[in-house]
């Protein structure tokens, strides 16, 4: 708990009740904000997180996400920084972050070969300095790095929280730092559960509390260790206290629990608290190569020591004690293994690791361990002993075979014997000094004459001078001193109370249960005499109602041995009938033995009748006792005189005093000449009793050792056991791995003889159970393999692997494949043919190679690059012929794409790609590529999957300059429609200003309008190269002549009419047909007319001339006195548009109209051998 008055209030802030520690990297980075924006702004504890590694995590981008959550105020931390409660320190990148007096220490990290991590450094120092009031979080996506801080946080007395499934105590299922964790909440849950335990530690805060639970807890430890034998089979009376209240302490804390009465009724109502206590207990601090120094000295004088002298047929036999997940185990048989390596013929090596962890021993046989290892195990020994699996390391196969790992527990089991070191490193810390004092003489019968003893740092033997000396005091090397008498220590250790009870003849009785009950009621039935009941060691277990007269218990401490209890005239016999019965198995029966009283004396006989239903049961024995009556004695004498009795009394008495000094006399030389021959028995069975005494040690000593062998066995057996398992199951996962493949697989030895094959074999080879054994050539193939025979040698010679497809008649596809069959000690013994059935695939690949080839024809034509891009290297892949469509190299990556981007287009693409990057948005711009001096127009199009960006870049070049061409007709179709439009209102206006009706109006507008219409077609037609004047002089005439047209002479060179010099020309054309359809030369059957054109150059440039002439028309009566539309359009509005000079004549016979403008680029000449576009009547109109 924290000492309050070093964290009283300062400037920053008032002192914490806890200090939570976390381990941060990229990959909790969201985690961890999410955590803190749910828990309170007050919590009453303070925060440090720290990082794993220097590229692990943005810290100013954490301290600013975790500030705008609302949670507690964030800030980076400082060297000399104190812990303030509601504040959350980040620790800089790359530095190492410890904890001392309420301060943080940070100094730069170092990288080097054994330096422990940042995370666990920090763990460690908080778990020292805060003890009950650390706490880690351990998030659900938490890295390996912490197992070890997290391992001492627990030791030391701290609250470990995982994000999890929930649950209470440590996970089985789980491995590292989470395995160990004491609660596993949903992230929601986490702070609720923070803010209980602190309002807790302030409820039991103070050093009186803490001593005080002290204290009182030592009268509950018999209790709850007794609880704890009964519920998990292991005895923790021998614990030390303080540690095992501590211990009890802290799971106090996890369940809020203030009064050890409650804690003992919780302990004694749930087995899985008695679990959780029990591996709170066995908190397993270990790692490889623990302090380097102690394993140095080892390496360099103690292992040598053991080695010399030793041969092949020698075995070195190492005990290493408290094992936990087996580091210390095989940090050993590295060194012995190395100090090996130089030796002709080796010793054979038995590392017994032993625990009562089966967790731990778990981890330990399986012998793998996370990354972090790296930073205890040099990097030579890393790569010699070891095989990298993803992101763990395995033991290698030698030094696994090396060790036996066995439950064991050392105050329980008897040792191990004749071992040469014996390797207990902080286990003696956690017994009391009476079990160590019986635990030293253990470790001295287990070991060899100079044997080694390897204790911790914090153990000793100085108690046991006589038994060992030291080697090297300073590192608890210690070595076997022979002692005059050898030490045989009483094992199993905690059995010494129950043997001095039975000593003082208080054995456990077995309870007179009904069923022996009911036996010894069956033999009373038949005797119903008095009787009693007693075990194999005569201890009464029953008596009936009448056996007073028959027992006479002897003064003193009570003793319900029954030949104790019984009359001293019988006890003898008894006895003997007891032991006949015991040897015979069967009654025995004694008739009548004269039982002396206080004022009688009476015959009694005996029965002894065994009780066993089994032989293999032991014997109970019922006695009962037969009264016979008064015991009969010589009638009275006859009455006589007294004086005369009285004479021939003292003359009997002086005779029988006469012969009683005679037979006194020879009963004393006889007893001299017998206590001569005593004296020299006696010196015989003193020296025979010395060596009864020597035998008998000997054989306690035979005992104790074969305890130990016996126990070594078990050992043994366990480990075979365990191995026998993962055999068969391995050998189960192998066939149904097999099986489930249905891969038909065929195994060979040397001799290509079949060893054994999958059931799919049958498939391919005409095989059966029977042809095991035999060679393979002498098989019937069902498939076409003649090169087989060639493959296996190829393949059993240069040890390589041989593919190749082989096809049926049929259709159907195999895939076979020779390899070598290597052992699992790299021997080749033989070799593997497998058949795979991969028609599918193979037609599967043909479709696929099909669909690509109709991919690539249809992006080809659809000019489309496929590519992806990689968000962690951003660099680009692409589909074939980038360059060939864009005429560029392609880009490797996004910067390079944006450096042939045109200079318009860079920001919006380069914004694009940002956010599909960063947000998962879409892609879907359009922008132009530089290649070469050309600019194409490419749409980038796609969407993030994962960590990759995957899209098309498509040539849209040609849509894009078809919308722009698209674009620029529409504005000159805008413009045109507006002059047309125009054009349209001034027809109309003038048409209204010369039309007498209705009539004349609609006849007269629509010929103009459809006039102006068939002009815009040929115009249309013919886009920007204008139209033919052949074409629209033929047009307006056979507009308004129909099919009349053999009147009509056209001639002229080709010229082209543009845009608005058409329009106004076909306009006066128009006119002129339709005046000359109404009053001229065509109104009539004699009517001719004439139209002809030629450029004519003169000194301001070329000239078109145009002459119109009508023939046959008689003369008018009265000329045209007004300008109408058509007189109007040729004298001003030809002059106005189109530069014309025009003349317009009535003449007799006809209309004469000439009509001459410039040539430009409006009106064009025509090579003559240039085709022209005519109209749909070539003769003319």
């Amino acid at each position: 708990m924290r000492d309050q008055d070093a964290g009283a209030d300062t400037p920053d802030g008032a002192a914490p009740v806890a200090v939570v520690g976390l381990g941060v990297s990229a990959a909790t980075f969201q985690a961890l904000v999410r955590l803190f924006s749910i828990m309170p702004r007050e919590s009453g504890a303070a925060f440090v997180i720290v990082s794993e590694s220097r590229e692990a995590i943005d810290t100013a981008a954490l301290i600013r996400a975790l500030n705008e959550n609302g949670g507690p105020a964030a800030g980076l931390a400082a060297d000399g920084d104190r812990l303030v409660a509601d504040r959350i320190l980040v620790a800089p990148v790359g530095t190492m972050t410890t904890l001392e007096d309420g301060r943080l220490r940070i100094a730069p990290a170092e990288e080097r070969p054994g330096h422990r991590g940042t995370v666990d450094s920090f763990l460690i120092s908080l778990a020292e300095a805060e003890r009950e009031a650390a706490v880690t979080i351990l998030l659900e996506s938490m890295p390996a790095a912490g197992s070890i801080g997290v391992a001492r946080l627990k030791a030391c007395g701290g609250l470990i929280l995982a994000e999890g499934e929930e649950t209470e105590g440590p996970a089985l299922e789980l491995q590292g730092a989470a395995a160990m964790a004491d609660l596993h909440l949903p992230l929601a849950e986490i702070p609720r559960r923070l803010l209980a335990l602190v309002a807790h530690l302030r409820e039991v805060d103070g050093p009186r509390e803490a001593r005080a639970v002290l204290q009182d807890g030592e009268s509950y430890l018999p209790a709850i260790a007794t609880i704890l034998r009964n519920r998990t089979g292991h005895d923790f009376h021998g614990y030390k206290a303080n540690t095992f209240l501590r211990r009890i302490q802290r799971r106090m804390h996890v369940l809020r629990i203030e009064a050890l009465d409650d804690y003992v009724a919780r302990l004694r109502g749930s087995e899985e608290e008695a679990q959780n206590l029990f591996e709170d207990l066995l908190i397993g601090v270990t790692q490889f190569f623990r302090d380097p120094a102690e394993f140095t000295v080892l390496e360099e004088r103690i292992i040598p020591a053991m080695l010399e002298g030793r041969g092949g047929a020698d075995t070195v036999r190492v005990w290493v004690l408290g094992c936990a997940t087996g580091e210390e185990a095989y940090s050993l048989a590295m060194l012995l293994r190395e100090a090996m390596a130089g030796m002709d013929a080796p010793p054979h090596v038995q590392i017994f690791a032993t625990d009562i962890d089966a967790r731990a021993l778990t981890v330990a046989r399986t012998g793998r361990y996370p990354q972090a290892i790296e930073k205890d195990v040099p990097p030579e020994r890393l790569a010699r002993w070891f095989v990298k699996e993803g992101g763990t390391y395995a033991i290698h196969k030698d030094l696994r075979e090396m060790c036996i790992f066995s439950a064991h527990n050392v105050i329980k089991d008897a040792p191990f014997s004749r071992t040469d070191l014996i390797s207990c490193r902080n286990l003696l810390i956690y017994l009391n000094s009476e079990l160590q004092e019986r635990v030293i003489p253990l470790f001295h019968f287990s070991l060899r004459p100079g044997g080694y003893l390897f204790l911790g740092p914090s153990e000793n033997v100085t108690r046991h001078g006589k038994l060992f000396q030291p080697v090297d005091r300073k590192h608890r090397i210690f070595c076997r001193q022979e002692t005059a008498t050898r030490v045989l220590p009483e094992f199993p250790l905690t059995a010494r109370a129950e043997t001095r009870r039975a000593e003082m003849g208080q054995p456990a009785r077995p309870l007179a249960g009904s069923s022996l009950g009911r036996r010894a009621e069956r033999v009373v039935e038949r005797h119903a005499p008095a009787y009693v009941v007693v075990d194999p060691d005569y201890q009464v277990l029953n008596f009936s109602g009448r056996t007073g007269p028959f027992l006479d218990p002897s003064s003193g401490v009570a003793n319900l041995n029954l030949l104790n209890l019984v009359n001293r005239d019988l006890r003898l016999d008894l006895r003997a009938a007891l032991m006949r019965a015991a040897a015979e198995r069967r009654a025995v029966r004694i008739a009548s033995i004269r039982m002396g009283l206080e004022d009688e004396a009476r015959r009694v006989g005996m029965t002894v009748e065994p009780l066993a239903d089994n032989p293999q049961d032991p014997l109970h024995f019922v006695v009962l006792f037969h009264d016979h009556g008064l015991d009969g004695g010589e009638s009275e004498e006859e009455v006589r005189d007294p004086a005369v009795l009285r004479d021939e009394h003292v003359l009997r008495l002086e005779g029988e005093l006469r012969v009683t000094k005679d037979r006194l006399q020879a009963t004393i030389e006889e007893l001299e000449s017998t206590n001569e021959e005593l004296k020299s028995s006696n010196e015989e069975y003193q020296s025979i009793n010395e060596e009864l005494q020597s035998a008998n040690e000997e054989l306690e000593t035979s005992k104790e050792e074969l305890q130990s062998v016996n126990e070594e066995l078990q050992t043994v057996n366990g480990e075979l056991g365990h191995r026998v398992s993962e055999l068969a199951r391995a050998n189960s996962d192998l066939k149904n791995l097999l099986e489930s493949t249905q891969i038909a697989t065929l195994f060979l030895d040397n001799d290509m003889r079949v060893k054994s094959f999958t059931p799919s074999m049958s498939e391919v080879f005409h095989l059966m159970d029977g042809d095991l054994g035999r060679p393979i050539a002498h098989l019937a193939s069902r498939v076409p393999y003649p090169e087989m025979g060639d493959d296996l040698r190829h393949v059993m010679r240069t040890l390589s692997t041989t593919e190749r497809q082989i096809g049926l008649p049929e259709g159907r596809r195999y895939l076979v494949r020779v390899l070598p069959y290597r052992s699992v000690d790299n021997f080749i013994a033989g070799a593997v043919l497998t058949f795979l059935d991969v028609t599918a695939a193979v037609r599967a690949q043909e479709a696929l190679r099909a669909a690509e080839a109709r991919v690539r024809l249809a992006t080809a034509a659809a000019r489309i690059i496929t590519w992806d891009l990689d968000s962690e290297s951003g660099r680009f892949t692409y589909s074939e012929g980038f360059e060939a469509l864009f005429g560029a190299p392609p880009p490797a990556t996004l910067p390079s794409l944006l450096g042939i981007t045109h200079p318009e287009d860079r920001g919006h693409l380069a914004l694009a790609f940002d956010r599909t990057l960063a947000r998962g948005e879409p892609l879907d711009v359009e922008g132009r590529l530089l290649a070469g001096r050309t600019e194409l127009w490419i749409r980038f199009s796609g969407g993030r999957s994962g960590g990759q960006v995957l899209g098309v870049f498509q040539d849209v070049d040609a849509r894009r300059r078809a919308e722009a061409q698209r674009s620029l007709l529409m504005a000159e179709l805008q413009h045109r429609v507006k002059n047309i439009m125009a054009v349209v209102r001034s027809i109309t206006r003038r048409s209204l200003e010369n039309a007498e009706s209705l009539d004349d109006l609609r006849l007269h507008l629509g010929g103009r309008i459809d006039s102006l219409a068939r002009t815009q077609g040929l115009l249309a037609n013919r886009g920007e190269e204008g139209m033919s004047l052949d074409a629209l002089v033929r047009d307006e005439l056979a507009a308004v002549l129909g099919q009349d047209g053999g009147r009509v002479e056209i001639e002229g060179p080709p010229i082209l009419l543009k845009d608005k010099a058409a329009e106004t020309f076909a306009l006066g054309i128009h006119e002129l047909a339709t005046n000359a359809v109404k009053y001229g030369a065509l109104s009539g059957p004699e009517g001719r007319l004439n139209v002809r054109w030629h450029i004519r150059h003169t000194a301001a440039g070329d000239r078109l001339a145009l002459e119109w002439r009508e023939a046959g028309v008689p003369v008018l009566d009265v000329r045209p006195t007004r300008t109408g539309f058509g007189r109007g359009l040729i004298e001003r509005g030809l002059p106005y548009d189109l530069g014309a000079a025009t003349s317009l004549e009535f003449l007799p016979g006809g209309v004469r109209c000439t009509v001459e403008l410039p040539m430009g680029p409006r009106v064009v000449a025509l090579d003559g051998e240039e085709e022209l576009e005519e109209s749909g009547d070539d003769d003319g109109a």
